[in-house]
């Protein structure tokens, strides 16, 4: 009280929900820039050597801090809010000081603040479909990051399922070889495209088209060229590859150099093929053919109910919407949801109510059936 700036009462005593915020552009960012101002007085205050040292512990002051320096910078002795780029990543930038927890994501055009959840089911057609395994995360976890952690929690309890049908967030071709080689669980899911130009494009020669001979490691091109230039790597994310580089002196002369690669003519290498470990690749190869079957389609269909369970706790249960403030309390809402629906389908089991049907439209249901 005895220290704070007089027009700070003006400034801030009104709740900024409650107040009215300048209508220009140019007055808000000198209002913007006005609190960078403030924030970097208050935090100076606070590490002055006459502050009680207790303060710059508070949590509150820690979150100020954070906040601070992820929105604000000092160009030329001015606080300047800082650009969009220059901003930390999602993972670690706080987007409320109130829920330090939370996280800022984004998902097929859709923006949240907060958490995401990870729900696992049965799918059995002759018992009630109830929620074996809830996650909860921050909303910037990566679902694939939640496969093999998933899978230890349900083997715990002697829930596993011998097929667990996911999408494609959660399959990768290390999450298929791994599911099977510890736990004995048939992960089913589509593996996503290769992003090459040829795959893109649709025309060319894609990796599938070469033959790899992993026990001499050697790879041959569609032409019948080999190479045996063949380097083991990590990516970028420090998972393990294998790099295969064909000559430039196999490459240049070839009649079909410009359907395999876009090397300009100067380039010391022609074609380059990245490839995962072979147990990988082998996997990559097999689900790719299988998800073209109508037997593969038939069987990832059930994967459609977890959509109407997601659906069911939004719409019934208020899935989405956090009571409390935080990661853990947020993680014992989605148990306590979870709990509720396998009791709402438990009663609906034991009662005989019937299953809902997928909707369909009546333009739908003209669709000659195939």
């Amino acid at each position: 009280a005895g220290w704070v700036p007089s027009e700070w009462f003006d400034r801030y005593a009104i709740r900024f929900e409650d107040a009215r915020l300048p209508k220009g552009k140019t007055k808000r960012i000198e209002l913007i820039e006005q609190i960078g101002a403030d924030g970097l007085c208050l935090l100076g205050a606070l590490n002055a050597p006459d502050a009680p040292a207790s303060l710059r512990l508070l949590d509150q002051v820690q979150a100020l801090r954070q906040m601070w320096i992820q929105q604000y910078l000092i160009d030329d002795g001015q606080v300047r809010r800082r650009d969009l780029k220059d901003r930390p990543p999602g993972a670690e930038r706080l987007v409320t000081p109130y829920d330090t927890d939370a996280r800022g994501s984004v998902k097929r055009g859709v923006f949240w603040d907060g958490y995401k959840v990870h729900l696992t089911e049965t799918c059995e057609p002759d018992s009630p479909n109830l929620i074996t395994h809830v996650a909860t995360t921050d909303s910037t976890v990566q679902d694939v990051r939640l496969v093999a952690p998933i899978h230890a929690h349900l083997a715990e309890r002697g829930l596993l399922p011998g097929r667990h049908l996911v999408d494609a967030g959660y399959a990768t071709a290390r999450e298929v070889v791994t599911a099977r080689r510890d736990y004995q669980v048939d992960l089913v899911g589509p593996i996503l495209a290769s992003t090459s130009w040829q795959t893109k494009d649709g025309e060319g020669f894609s990796q599938a088209d070469f033959t790899i001979d992993w026990d001499n490691r050697r790879v041959t091109c569609p032409n019948g060229k080999t190479t045996s230039n063949w380097r083991e790597d990590r990516s970028q994310d420090g998972a393990a590859v294998v790099r295969a580089r064909f000559p430039m002196g196999i490459c240049r002369p070839c009649k079909d150099r410009e359907q395999c690669t876009r090397a300009g003519e100067k380039a010391s290498m022609g074609r380059r093929i990245t490839l995962r470990p072979q147990a990988e690749q082998e996997a990559i190869q097999q689900a790719r053919a299988q998800e073209d079957t109508r037997e593969w389609k038939d069987q990832y269909a059930h994967r459609a109910g977890v959509e109407g369970t997601i659906s069911q706790g939004v719409r019934a249960f208020g899935l989405r919407r956090c009571r409390y403030y935080g990661l853990a309390k947020a993680r014992l809402q989605h148990q306590l949801t979870a709990t509720a629906m396998n009791f709402h389908r438990l009663d609906a089991w034991w009662t005989d109510v019937p299953r809902a049907r997928t909707r369909t439209s009546h333009l739908a249901a003209l669709r000659p059936a195939e």
